[in-house]
């Protein structure tokens, strides 16, 4: 791996980008900015006080301002409240404190217009990382470990041991702050890095260099396999949400791996995979969850689109030209029947004007709503004329229905006319409704 001085980070950072530097005061951060500074980076200094380790936390702060200050680099500080933030989120003080952290480097990077949030991770993170994982279970993205870069978040020392670092400390007689925190075994990254590693190394001492190179070796395999599996999911742009063939997957004799890694990252158990394999073709109009996708079963397909929050998708009509404020771009003409040519297309409708009053409303359909199908005899539920015509769900709650003032449904938009209102020899004047 070489000495950090002789490390370039131009794949990582372009020369001249302005970065965020998370910076602790550890010896991890300080070899961070240092480096960083040194290479000729425009360095943006970013200190949390997370409150949890009282007077050694804000001895922490004085030294990352004054290391900020030594360097000429504009610093900037936050405090958090991370005790109440874990207790109102319930989630862990480590949690909570990642969460804080990056959320603020995010805002603060968007505010002084910056290019990338950089943080000091190193390797010896990466096989905690790898280590914890594999304790509580884990796909392939859970044992190819802490990612070098991710989206506008780059870690230029991930490459390097703790050893690394502490060597390129002493060779640059740099200064630098220890969180005790680090040496207590009660949070479960510490147990692992206290505890686990030292053992693994007398049984191996080589163990970090193998773990290393093992995790390099994963990362370059799921790199590939997330390739192939993006071949498999087809996107779809208008839902940003994908669908992946049933057939094709079931076929495969390693389905439950391709379904697994491709679901996993969206936020779906292996319980998810397994029932989806159990039902195989069938299970039309099963639907699973995860905390930001649903995940719908159709004939031929999955589709998996995102959670979005349902408003209230009601627009009323009071006139011909009340269509400007709509969602859809619907037009309303009033004709005569004479010499009026009806032309077979879905995306026209035509109506006597003589049986319809307004305000009209367009809306989305509802349970228990039915019309009377033009070229049909009776009435039909809607849900029942969605099953016959091979709806898929997204496909349902994409259409919309016309309606009268009464609530009469006059036109399933795009889609079917209610015979109701159709024109009758008698009829001398007609709206005709059209959808782009």
């Amino acid at each position: 791996m070489g000495k950090i001085e002789e490390c370039s980070f131009a794949d990582l950072i372009p020369q001249g980008a302005k970065i965020i530097v998370g910076l602790s005061g550890g010896a991890d951060s300080i070899t961070l900015l240092d480096s960083l500074h040194k290479r000729g980076y425009m360095c943006i200094a970013a200190h949390c006080n997370f409150h949890i380790r009282n007077e050694e936390a804000n001895r922490d702060s004085k030294f990352a301002h004054s290391q900020a200050d030594a360097r000429k680099i504009p610093y900037f500080q936050i405090d958090f409240n991370t005790l109440e933030y874990a207790a109102i989120k319930k989630i862990s003080t480590e949690m909570a404190a990642r969460e804080l952290r990056y959320n603020w480097f995010a805002e603060l990077k968007q505010r002084e217009k910056a290019d990338y949030i950089a943080v000091a991770h190193h390797a010896d993170d990466c096989i905690e990382t790898f280590l914890i994982n594999l304790s509580r279970g884990t796909g392939l993205k859970g044992l190819s470990g802490i990612k070098p870069k991710q989206g506008d978040i780059v870690r230029p020392l991930l490459q390097f041991t703790k050893k690394d670092i502490l060597d390129y400390i002493e060779r640059q007689k740099l200064s630098y702050v220890d969180d005790s925190t680090n040496f207590e075994s009660v949070y479960l990254r510490n147990k692992f890095r206290n505890q686990v590693i030292p053992m693994l190394e007398e049984i191996n001492p080589t163990f970090r260099q193998n773990m290393i190179q093992t995790i390099s070796h994963l990362r370059e395999a799921e790199q590939f396999i997330n390739h192939q599996l993006s071949i498999v999911a087809t996107k779809t742009p208008q839902d940003n949400g994908w669908t992946i063939p049933k057939e094709e997957i079931l076929s495969n004799p390693d389905s439950r791996f391709i379904l697994y890694e491709t679901l996993s990252p969206l936020g779906f158990s292996s319980d998810v995979v397994d029932n989806l394999l159990h039902m195989g073709m069938n299970g039309t109009g099963k639907r699973f969850l995860s905390d930001q996708y649903e995940l719908r079963c159709e004939r031929t397909e999955w589709e998996i689109v995102p959670i979005q929050k349902k408003e209230d998708a009601s627009f009323e009509i009071s006139t011909i030209d009340d269509v400007q404020k709509l969602p859809i771009k619907l037009k309303i003409h009033q004709v005569s029947t004479q010499n009026l040519t009806i032309k077979r297309d879905n995306s026209l409708c035509y109506a006597d004007c003589g049986k319809i009053s307004f305000p009209l409303t367009l809306r989305k359909c509802k349970s228990g709503d039915y019309f009377y199908p033009f070229g049909m005899k009776g009435r039909k539920k809607t849900s029942d004329f969605f099953i016959d015509n091979h709806y898929s769900q997204s496909k349902k709650e994409k259409t919309w229905v016309l309606t009268t003032a009464n609530g009469e449904i006059i036109w399933i938009v795009g889609e079917r006319a209610d015979n109701r209102f159709k024109i009758e020899e008698t009829t001398q004047q007609a709206y005709i409704f059209s959808i782009e």
